[in-house]
Order: structure tokens, then C-alpha cells, then sequence
């Protein structure tokens, strides 16, 4: 997909794959309707948390605070960003709003003109490999596990020598 184009979860995605370096592990809790990440870089810390800066300044300042040097123009048609970040060359890019191409600048200064599809499953990424990510199996229901005789709830003290 084009990097100009994207936009809602699709762009809240790739910001966050971008956020991180490439030997940093991201995994992405859920991924439809919304984000859900976790993910740790520098003193970022993001635990099993919604991550939607096309949606929120909140989330967005993530990738201002990266912003070495910054410019905005907005008018009728809707806003430019041309910004550069640390270690890369100055991008641009065009939204309907600041945050939106800000945020398409970001992408764009990481991974390029253009971005693969977005997984639809749960998965972890490293090194820019994606893997399945499964946080475990369907969690128990009341009186699952109850063992023959036991009282529900007893949970057996390990025994003492």
C-alpha cells in the first residue's frame, strides 16, 4: 500500500511498527477494529495498551517527540507536514489534518513509498519478521478443572517436609 494512502488502523499499525527498532520485539495484541500493542523502546513502555495516534494527539505525541525539525502548512485542501527525524532524511506528506500527515511522514521516513498489507491475526514482529501470536488459549469458565471430590476453590497448599 502506498504510504500517501493510509490512514485509521492501517496507519495506526505502521506508526508502531515504525516506533521501534528493528531488533525490538512488537506484538500487536489485536489488530481489528483497533490496535493493541506491546512494545518497549527507550523509555517508551506500552503493555497490552490501545495505540491510535491517527486518532489521538495522545498517541501521536509518540512521533512528535521524535520530530528533529518540523513544518506544517495547512489551508483549505488540508495540511502539509515536511518533517526529519534522527537518523533519517526530511519527508512529506499531505492529510486532511496535521496529525494524519505528520503521521504519514513517520512511516514514510522508516519504511519508504510503500508498505506491505497489514496482518489480520494477532502477531509479533522482529527484524521485520512476522510471526503468529497467540497469548494463550481460551480461558477458563466456572467449574472448569474441578477435579473429582475437590471442593471448588480449594487450591492445595503445597505440602511441607
Amino acid at each position: 500500500m502506498n504510504t500517501s494512502e493510509l490512514q485509521g488502523c492501517e496507519l495506526d499499525y505502521w506508526c508502531a511498527r515504525a516506533l521501534v527498532d528493528g531488533d525490538e520485539l512488537i506484538e500487536f495484541i489485536q489488530v481489528e477494529p483497533s490496535v493493541v500493542v506491546t512494545l518497549t523502546h527507550g523509555a517508551l513502555r506500552k503493555l497490552a495498551q490501545p495505540f491510535s495516534p491517527a486518532g489521538e494527539w495522545s498517541d501521536a505525541l509518540e512521533v512528535l517527540e521524535r520530530a528533529q525539525e518540523l513544518q506544517w502548512k495547512r489551508d483549505e485542501r488540508g495540511a502539509h507536514c515536511k518533517v526529519r527525524f534522527e537518523g533519517a532524511d526530511s519527508s512529506e506528506a499531505d492529510a486532511e489534518h496535521p496529525r494524519v500527515a505528520l503521521l504519514r511522514a513517520f512511516v514514510l521516513a522508516r519504511f519508504g513509498q510503500t508498505v506491505g498489507d497489514r496482518p489480520t491475526m494477532p502477531h509479533a514482529v522482529r527484524e521485520g519478521k512476522v510471526s503468529p501470536y497467540d497469548a494463550g488459549g481460551v480461558p477458563p469458565t466456572y467449574g472448569d478443572n474441578v477435579g473429582a471430590g475437590d471442593e471448588i476453590g480449594n487450591i492445595r497448599s503445597v505440602p511441607r517436609p
